[in-house]
């Protein structure tokens, strides 16, 4: 398969390219570097900036991040190409999460489909509910962490719906939410995220339901195409075994100061 250069340069950069929830997000791109901003995160990617200012650049990042952790991106095309490196003896260590690295994957062509698993379309509060809550047990999230994203849930819900940024389904079995997944819009194709599935339903295909789901949804906007940065223990297989290509690897430092 062959995967065109927008969507790969969206798949590498996907900050540079996705819809934003205002009030949510914040983008600064500079050309030079990426910073994405949240409610309590921030990343930084699309790195190129010469080999003399490296520190320069980090002084100006960190001035971004106001006061957030902020992970860093480095791809293929970062420069100087040593700057995992470099970042390394300013005292970046790894992310929390530990996904030192991700590969980063896209598809041009409809995935197969289970057969007899639905994913709909999380249109309601409570659908909305139980997706976060699904997101919160297969991740882990403490119990403060959950604390700060519930009181912002219902903000977050109705400015999702009204900028039309992001998409979530989710999938019920037997009159439980089972297992649920986002997507962001771009112009080039939807970037997947947010894929969880409950312990007791493992196994019976909803990942794959998921991924479908999300195509037909890039495929109804006009830009057929899915990128993920997926972790190579986890979902990576299921991905490979869709269809999915690798576009790139991309290595995570975090920088906590």
């Amino acid at each position: 398969m062959r995967i065109p250069d927008d969507v790969r340069a969206f798949a590498e950069t996907p900050d540079r390219y996705t819809r934003l929830t205002p009030g949510f997000l914040e983008r600064c791109d500079t050309g030079r570097y990426v910073v994405l901003r949240g409610p309590h995160w921030a990343s930084v990617s699309g790195v190129r900036v010469g080999a003399g200012d490296v520190e320069a650049t980090v002084t100006e990042v960190r001035g971004l991040g106001g006061g957030r952790t902020m992970t860093w991106w480095l791809g293929p095309s970062t420069q100087p190409p040593d700057l995992y490196e470099r970042l390394r003896t300013l005292g970046f260590g790894d992310p929390a999460d530990r996904a030192t690295e991700l590969i980063t994957m896209a598809t041009v062509e409809a995935p197969v489909a289970p057969v007899g698993v639905d994913a709909r379309r999380v249109e309601t509060w409570d659908d909305f509910l139980a997706a976060a809550e699904l997101r919160w047990e297969a991740f882990g999230k403490s119990p403060e962490r959950r604390g700060r994203e519930r009181a912002s849930l219902g903000d977050s819900f109705r400015t999702a719906r009204e900028a039309d940024a992001v998409t979530t389904f989710l999938v019920c079995l037997d009159g439980r939410p089972a297992a649920t997944g986002s997507c962001v819009v771009s112009p080039h194709g939807l970037l997947l995220f947010g894929g969880a599935t409950a312990p007791w339903a493992r196994g019976r295909g909803l990942y794959r339901a998921l991924v479908r789901a999300r195509w037909d949804e890039a495929v109804r906007r006009g830009t057929p195409a899915l990128v993920v940065q997926a972790d190579p223990s986890t979902s990576w297989p299921i991905l490979d075994g869709l269809g999915f290509v690798e576009v790139c690897r991309q290595r995570r430092l975090e920088d906590s100061a």
